[in-house]
């Protein structure tokens, strides 16, 4: 794309640049904030160039050491994982010290944070086997 930087940009290129921006925010290359301002001023571009620019700043896609379905889960279901696991951890810790401090121990409710980590183990799963099937055969 870099070369030709005064020919007008095709639909094709326009797309293929977004994809390249979605990668990087998988990568951890860009922010959503980024992401958005880039992927709208790529939509909006009018020449490779325009496009180029965009992109310059990023590594090549062929840096990669592994390949998607292999890279494991993306930062966003990580994120979510984390988040339950703190709250159920300080929801643990709460019921804990509150039973202590009651005669007669407190019926357990954390359990009740189980139904969003159901949620969460489907969502993974199917994310998974997505990536599986997204595998060329053979590899």
């Amino acid at each position: 794309m870099a070369e030709h930087r005064d020919v007008r940009a095709s639909d094709d290129d326009r797309e293929a640049a977004t994809r390249r921006l979605r990668l990087a925010v998988e990568e951890g290359c860009l922010d959503l904030q980024e992401f958005d301002d880039r992927v709208g001023r790529a939509l909006g571009a009018t020449t490779r160039g325009e496009l180029a620019g965009l992109l310059a700043d990023l590594p090549s896609e062929r840096r990669q050491s592994l390949p998607p379905a292999r890279r494991g889960a993306p930062r966003w279901l990580k994120t979510l994982w984390a988040v339950w696991g703190a709250v159920l951890a300080v929801n643990v810790v709460v019921w804990a010290a509150v039973s202590v401090a009651e005669a007669c121990p407190l019926d357990f409710w954390p359990k009740d944070l189980l139904a969003p980590a159901v949620v969460l183990a489907v969502v993974t799963a199917a994310h998974a086997a997505r990536r599986r099937a997204s595998l060329p055969s053979g590899g």
